[in-house]
């Protein structure tokens, strides 16, 4: 529960910052709507919640709770919920999950592990999106993590999923789910996705399994440049190069570096800079976000950027100070968990 307690406190922080963006808070609790389908949640569910809440809001707020701010957290509730139900009822065509099948797990350390999921039928997403996983070993325990692929033919998807704590999901994932094992999928979900302008420069800005989206945006442009989704780049060259700052700790967190490298190595449009924490090997140290900032000017770029809440929000901020325009600056709020 205590990670159900973030979620809702998280999502309320948003609903109460963005009210002067309706249209904007609306279609995230659409696609919040669509998402809990799988949780089978009901109109009466949401009338529950609102008496809850109500109550736990006049306990908690005493002499300082009155009839005039009841009525303005019920309006604002309320807004949201519609935006929810309307979310589910236009996606009542498609499953309110997918069953995906395990068919690869590779521990990349011993406290992360990529998983390789092959879908009983079409699993709709873009590169950039992730998606909420249960595992049979906790039922009903739904975590987001990014798809580390852009879409193929084969119904194949690809996790990276490090283990955060004990007892809970990732370590289902980590430790203790095998190859045949049966995973449950809820729809995909994000705005960190490609235009189809291809002349535009790209930063992309990943730290820890932030790469995994990341991977999944350059297999995404591969395709787009004429080699196909897949696992190596073609060798093109195009007006539009991309920047990648990848994040870590030391050299040994670099998980995927040998098939980046590869990747670097191949083709020039591609700039790979690693940012360590400690240790050598890296091209720079220190915070990713100032490493990014110390590099130059990137006001001509759209920005994709992913990783720990801490590393993004300090990377969007140096960004948008650097006179980076924040429509340009994509990312998701996957929401995580010390115990997830």
């Amino acid at each position: 529960m205590e990670f159900q307690r973030s979620h809702l406190a998280r999502a309320f922080r948003y609903l109460i910052e963005n009210l002067h963006r309706p249209d904007e808070v609306a279609a995230f609790f659409t696609r919040l709507g669509r998402d809990h389908r799988k949780l089978g949640v009901r109109p009466v569910h949401f009338e529950t919640f609102e008496a809850a809440l109500c109550v736990a809001l006049r306990d908690t707020a005493g002499p300082d709770w009155t009839e005039e701010v009841e009525q303005a957290w019920v309006r604002m509730l309320r807004f949201a919920v519609a935006a929810m139900a309307d979310g589910a009822e236009a996606t009542l065509a498609e499953p309110a999950y997918w069953r995906g099948t395990v068919i690869g797990h590779e521990l990349r350390r011993p406290d992360l592990a990529v998983l390789r999921v092959r879908t009983n039928e079409p699993y709709p997403y873009r590169a950039g999106q992730y998606a909420a996983v249960e595992s049979p070993l906790l039922p009903q325990a739904w975590r987001q993590y990014s798809l580390a692929c852009a879409p193929r033919p084969v119904r194949e998807l690809e996790f990276h999923v490090r283990q955060t704590g004990a007892g809970g999901v990732s370590e289902a994932l980590v430790a203790h789910t095998r190859v045949g094992d049966t995973l449950r999928l809820g729809p995909a979900q994000g705005t960190m996705t490609l235009d189809d302008d291809r002349s535009r420069a790209l930063l992309m800005v990943a730290g820890g399994t932030g790469w995994a989206p990341v991977k999944a945006l350059l297999e995404d442009l591969a395709g787009r440049r004429g080699g196909g989704a897949g696992h190596a780049l073609p060798a093109v060259r195009e007006r539009a190069g991309v920047h990648l700052f990848l994040g870590a700790r030391s050299r040994d967190e670099l998980y995927d570096a040998r098939m980046l490298s590869r990747w670097a190595a191949h083709h020039r449009w591609l700039h790979v800079v690693p940012v360590l924490d400690e240790g050598a090997g890296g091209d720079a140290r220190g915070p990713v976000a100032e490493a990014v900032a110390r590099r130059g000017d990137w006001s001509g770029h759209l920005a994709f950027v992913s990783g720990p809440p801490a590393m993004v929000g300090a990377t969007v901020a140096r960004l948008t100070e650097a006179g980076l325009p924040a429509e340009q600056v994509r990312y998701d709020p996957v929401l995580d968990s010390p115990a997830a």
